[in-house]
């Protein structure tokens, strides 16, 4: 599908995608290995990834990364990179905010004009991390429209959380339709247990069936959880044999690795009361409906419509579930490693 929709702005009828999908299910995986397709293939790429910022910080950061692929050559990416946090967005912040829409506008057209590539391809990792991803999307819909009008077509592709468009109302389905949605979902059991089986072929190490199965479980078929839980699991393996011994002690290794990596940035990312209302639906193991939560939370001291408003921006960023009952819906984290992690830090709270 990706490859189907850059063959196409290729011929002139630019297609931008927002690849969905949950924490640890290959999103920055995919757009890794899609850039080097592309690159085989003689296009233009570039790969970067959105942070907790504003949404100008947020394109003027775009631009340099869009300056420093045009200029070409790691040394001059890297010394961008290093600089950006520090110098360069320092100083677009003291420019007026109108050029920095101008601005990008600017690399973008040079990057599509640069040498003999045959398109332009830009690939922007986690953009629902923006503090306003609406206005952001809006920004680049509103940029790649006005360069189509003078014959240059580039291709956006954003990764986010599935709950991307659902936090953006007015704009809601202009978005949808232009940046078409690709959504990525876990992998099945029987492919969840091929991704942990296959990988032993001609090695001396084997996991015992009930290991297999239960690190299935765990992960939720998220590839990420199954590598980081079959890695550890590897690592631990006595006399070439893996039982649940070996994968109790592994398992403490793998959670503590995932927790650092991924989960300790969510936690922090939360503002007070997101992290007591999502400790509040992590403590059922089931979906409850917001007016359970609601009732919980106000023991807690949080007003309802407090509850309301963060229930929406934890499923908006992935961090909940929602399922649809009505207007009001039903909440749960199905995600057990992230459980896990919740149910200790509602301890220290």
């Amino acid at each position: 599908m990706l490859e189907a929709r850059v063959a196409r702005t290729r011929e002139g009828h630019p297609q931008h995608t927002a690849l969905l999908g949950e924490w640890a299910i290959g999103k920055t995986t995919l757009l890794m290995y899609w850039r080097r397709r592309l690159e085989e293939a003689s296009d233009r790429v570039v790969l970067t990834m959105a942070y907790p910022q504003s949404r100008d910080d947020f394109l003027a950061s775009l631009t340099g990364a869009v300056a420093a692929e045009t200029a070409g050559g790691w040394a001059s990416k890297v010394d961008l990179e290093v600089g950006l946090d520090v110098g360069l967005a320092e100083a677009r912040l003291r420019k007026p905010v109108r050029e920095v829409k101008k601005e990008l506008r600017a690399a973008l057209r040079r990057a599509a004009r640069a040498g003999d590539r045959h398109t332009l391809v830009v690939m922007v990792d986690d953009v629902d991390l923006v503090a306003t991803p609406g206005d952001a999307l809006l920004q680049l819909r509103a940029i790649a429209l006005e360069l189509y009008a003078v014959d240059i077509g580039i291709a956006f592709v954003v990764s986010a959380s599935p709950g991307l468009f659902g936090s953006i109302r007015g704009a809601h389905e202009p978005l949808v339709r232009f940046f078409e949605p690709i959504t990525l979902g876990p992998l099945r059991a029987p492919a969840a247990r091929d991704a942990i089986t296959k990988p032993l072929t001609g090695t001396e190490v084997t996991f015992n069936d009930d290991v297999v199965a239960e690190i299935v479980e765990l992960s939720g078929g998220r590839p990420y959880y199954l590598q980081k839980l079959a890695y550890f699991a590897f690592d631990g393996a006595e006399r070439g044999r893996v039982g649940r011994a070996e994968f109790a002690a592994a398992f403490e290794r793998a959670f503590a690795s995932v927790s650092q990596e991924i989960f300790a940035a969510r936690w922090s990312a939360m503002a007070p009361a997101e992290r007591q209302v999502v400790s509040v639906v992590a403590s059922a193991t089931v979906a409850r409906p917001s007016g359970e939560i609601e009732g919980d939370a106000r023991r807690l001291g949080i007003a309802p419509a407090a509850t309301r408003q963060a229930l929406r921006r934890l499923a908006a960023r992935g961090h909940v579930d929602r399922l649809a009952n009505g207007n009001r819906g039903r909440y749960a984290v199905n995600d057990r490693l992230f459980r896990r992690y919740l149910e200790l830090q509602a301890c220290e709270l």
